[in-house]
């Protein structure tokens, strides 16, 4: 049983460092670092207690299930990708979905959730190597004294 498991993590292993390159890793990389940073923020919960395999107290479930459904919804990742970002089945983030589709009848939460969906994208979607360029053009544009 433990020769079967470990070489599963093996072929995953492999896996993830083969398509490690690819933009859509890096794409998924950038929002689970902008994800951590804002539902941690928010939702003032441990960024570890986000991404653990366990439930939680309510408090850290409730936030990833806002997690996931901005993972989905925001980020645009399907339902498997944002399973397997959460090392949860694709099945359990459509619940999560729907049960933040049902939170948002409240307009304080509701509310969150829009300038969350609105930031989100824009820390995931942007190019930091356009932004340097740009930078630097900035810079070169500059009238020095």
């Amino acid at each position: 049983m433990l020769r079967a498991s470990l070489s599963s993590a093996v072929k995953m292993r492999q896996r993830s460092t083969a398509s490690a390159a690819t933009p859509e890793s890096l794409r998924h990389r950038q929002a689970r670092i902008a994800i951590d940073l804002a539902i941690s923020n928010v939702f003032g919960v441990d960024a570890v207690c986000l991404w653990s395999g366990t439930r939680g107290v309510r408090d850290i479930a409730e936030a990833r299930q806002v997690a996931m459904y901005l993972a989905h919804v925001c980020c645009r990742m399907s339902l498997t990708e944002v399973g397997t970002m959460f090392g949860r089945d694709r099945t359990t983030v459509a619940h999560a979905c729907l049960k933040v589709e049902y939170r948002r009848d409240d307009p304080n939460f509701d509310r969150a959730l829009d300038v969350l969906s609105w930031a989100l994208p824009t820390l995931v979607l942007r190019d930091p190597a356009h932004e340097r360029m740009n930078m630097l053009r900035d810079i070169e544009d500059q009238e020095w004294l």
